[in-house]
């Protein structure tokens, strides 16, 4: 595998927009610059060029928040996703699984991305929305994603360990190996409370024509709702979103 091409002023300005996003209230360049360890100079110019590109604005006189241009990429990359439609249409017809949250993401390197969300009304500590980023390995669909490829090719993608969010998080490759070999068996993964304490999380792979699968589906609970006939519950009825979702690629190849 080629190492991934690095340009310093791209990579710069897409750390810039990362924390932006991740924090979600407007920061000033030097609040950007101290956090990310650059010259203040550099991020000046950057974030000026971010200005006139719409990709940022101005909050007050010297704080940023992300632009308009930003929603426009969004907008576009979601029109292409037919698979998002899929989701919400089939939650639709699966009344049995309204009491959950449910999720369907994609991997983007050793992240989890969300396209949809569908959040259930019990209070979870985290909402989850479309375009939020967590580690693969703390999650339920990275799990379900990671256990469709090889060992190999696992620690390709995990090549380090980020911090615990829990005391439950996962932090080496033998223990991950071990969690994906469980996956494949069951056929679908389990976060629990690795990215959250007291959430469970049940996910499934989306398999493709080829075998490949590039979405999956998740639902969360309470730990505490987390019976063995609520699990069977809600797995019967992922099973079935799953399966309907799949039978789409079949039908009409994969929808990237």
């Amino acid at each position: 595998m080629k190492p991934p091409l690095s340009i310093p002023a791209l990579d710069k300005t897409v750390k810039i927009l990362d924390l932006l996003t991740e924090q979600a209230a407007p920061m000033s360049g030097a609040e950007i610059a101290k956090i990310l360890n650059l010259p203040r100079s550099s991020v000046h110019g950057l974030l000026q060029a971010l200005l006139d590109a719409g990709l940022l604005r101005k909050s007050g006189k010297r704080h940023f928040v992300l632009g308009t241009h930003v929603l426009y990429w969004a907008n576009g990359f979601m029109a292409q996703q037919d698979i998002v439609a899929e989701f919400h249409a089939a939650v639709a017809r699966l009344p049995d699984l309204e009491p959950y949250t449910l999720t369907l993401s994609t991997l983007n390197g050793d992240q989890v991305v969300y396209l949809a969300c569908k959040n259930s009304t019990a209070p979870m500590d985290v909402t989850f929305r479309i375009g939020m980023q967590f580690p693969a390995i703390f999650t339920a669909t990275g799990k379900a994603l990671l256990s469709r490829l090889s060992e190999q090719e696992v620690r390709q993608v995990i090549t380090s360990f980020p911090p615990p969010y829990t005391e439950s998080s996962v932090q080496n490759h033998q223990d991950l190996a071990q969690e994906l070999r469980s996956a494949r068996q069951q056929g679908f993964a389990l976060d629990n409370g690795q990215l959250r304490k007291g959430m469970f999380c049940f996910g499934m792979a989306l398999p493709e024509p080829g075998g490949k699968a590039h979405y999956g589906i998740a639902a969360s609970l309470l730990e505490q709702e987390a019976d063995e006939a609520t699990r069977a519950h809600l797995l019967e009825g992922l099973h079935e979103l799953a399966g309907q979702l799949s039978a789409n690629f079949a039908e009409c190849g994969s929808l990237i």
